[in-house]
């Protein structure tokens, strides 16, 4: 009897370690903001998680166009 709760207790263990991670790893994604070209496109993100000074030079000038374009189309709708 002993050994079946060992076992129960030490499978239940490695599955709460195991979802732990996941939901940690949850929590700090949903806190970081990507940059806008970087957050509908999975290979941008995906460069940008690995190597950020990378997506900048390659990428930093197009987000910058595309939050100048955002931010004229916001002052055209509010006029």
């Amino acid at each position: 009897m002993s050994d079946e709760w060992v076992s129960y207790i030490a499978v239940g263990s490695m599955i709460v370690f195991a979802f732990g991670i996941v939901t940690l790893n949850a929590f700090r994604r949903r806190k970081e903001v990507p940059p806008p070209l970087a957050s509908n496109d999975r290979k941008l993100y995906r460069l940008w998680r690995s190597d950020p000074d990378a997506y900048q030079r390659q990428y930093g000038q197009l987000d910058e166009q595309y939050r100048q374009a955002q931010n004229e189309k916001k002052r055209a709708n509010s006029n």
